[in-house]
């Protein structure tokens, strides 16, 4: 337990940080297959932040509404991007 909780543990920090930003990253992209499978499903269970931008833009025409979600999308994931880039250039030796 020593070696796992004071070797094996601290090396895979950053690789469990970068696995855990891709994920949330692409589920922020996820789209077709809510779109293609269910539409939303039932009680709107499915939706996905992609899915929502493209019904507030194109079904309901709120385009205004779909661009702030776009945006908000995008500084969203850009510091997902900052935060990824700050801890791998924490874990480089100096």
């Amino acid at each position: 337990w020593r070696r796992f909780r004071h070797v094996t543990l601290p090396m895979l920090g950053p690789v469990m940080a970068m696995v855990n930003v891709l994920t949330i990253a692409g589920y922020f992209q996820l789209f077709a297959e809510p779109y293609v499978m269910t539409q939303g499903g039932p009680l709107q269970s499915t939706v996905s932040v992609l899915y929502f931008m493209y019904e507030e833009g194109f079904k309901w025409w709120n385009l205004g509404s779909a661009s702030a979600v776009a945006f908000m999308l995008f500084l969203f994931i850009l510091a997902l991007t900052a935060v990824q880039l700050r801890l791998a250039r924490w874990q480089q030796p100096a």
